[in-house]
Formats: structure tokens, C-alpha cells, sequence
């Protein structure tokens, strides 16, 4: 599977980041590992089977089943990406995220950035907020790279206010 970003920017855009996920294996090396895990897995499961432990092979076929769902999910959001685009009087953020393209776009002028306390990563999050909604921006991203985001986006949010 092929995937294909367009990170063609506007004519004049005042600040643009795009995020996307680490994925440092691709997918053909993800599914030989996953054959590799299921072939080990298999193999010790008839062995202790002949040796008459007949309820490892049901679940080892459980472990396996369980496996390829966690495998399945991680092909599915391997190609996530996320892009956000400050250009003129408008926010743009796209994001692919599981196959599904999204494209939302907010009035710059009354849009206004937050920087809050994650208490799960012990990091920062950043949360756009605009008109009573909140989008949670940049979260593939790690913390320190968070931080320049935020700190850049702030700069051209602000600039767009100085006009």
C-alpha cells in the first residue's frame, strides 16, 4: 500500500509544520516479524501439545489472534500525519489518522493556542481552541518538539494579530 501526501503549501503561508509518525520498521518488515512471532509461538505450542499439554495450542492460537489485531492497528495508523498550515487570516490542520483524511480549518484572529500539563506523559500538550472547540495538535510529536511547534506557532499567531 502506497500512500501519498500532498505537502504542496498555499501561495504565501506565514508558518507550516507537519507531524507524522515514527515508523521506523515498514510495513513488509512488520508482517515478516509478526510470521516469525507466529511460527515460534505455533511451533512451541504443538511441541508441549505431543507432549500430550494439549491447552497451550488453544492459547496460542488466542496469542496469535490477539497479535495480528495489535499488528493490524499499527499498519493502520503507521502513515497517520498531521499538518498545520497558519496562512493569511486562516488555520488550516489536515491529519490522516487511520486512513481517514480530515481538513479543518479555524479564523486566526480567534483562535488562540494552549499549552496545558499532560499528566500521562509528564510533558505538554497543545490544544487550539477556537469558538468553545478544542483540538488537540502535534500528539506524535516528542515533548521537546512539542514545545518548538507550540513556541512557533505562538510567533505566528501573534504576528498575524500585529497586522
Amino acid at each position: 500500500m502506497s500512500v501519498e501526501i500532498d505537502l504542496s503549501l498555499p501561495v504565501r503561508s506565514d508558518f507550516c509544520a507537519v507531524s507524522r509518525r515514527n515508523d521506523s520498521m515498514g510495513s513488509r518488515a512488520r508482517w515478516a516479524l509478526f510470521a516469525g512471532l507466529c511460527a515460534v509461538s505455533l511451533a512451541m505450542a504443538l511441541t508441549f501439545t505431543a507432549f500430550g499439554a494439549w491447552p497451550v495450542l488453544p492459547y496460542s492460537v488466542i496469542e496469535m489472534g490477539v497479535l495480528c489485531w495489535a499488528f493490524g492497528w499499527v499498519e493502520r495508523h503507521a502513515h497517520d500525519w498531521e499538518r498545520v498550515t497558519v496562512s493569511g487570516d486562516r488555520i488550516v490542520v489536515e491529519r490522516a489518522r487511520g486512513g481517514i483524511r480530515t481538513r479543518r480549518e479555524f479564523n486566526r484572529f480567534w483562535a488562540r493556542l494552549d499549552v496545558e500539563a499532560d499528566p500521562r506523559s509528564r510533558g505538554v500538550r497543545l490544544v487550539l481552541r477556537h469558538r468553545g472547540e478544542s483540538l488537540l495538535l502535534a500528539e506524535e510529536l516528542p515533548v521537546h518538539e512539542r514545545a518548538a511547534i507550540a513556541r512557533d506557532l505562538r510567533r505566528a499567531l501573534s504576528a498575524g494579530s500585529a497586522r
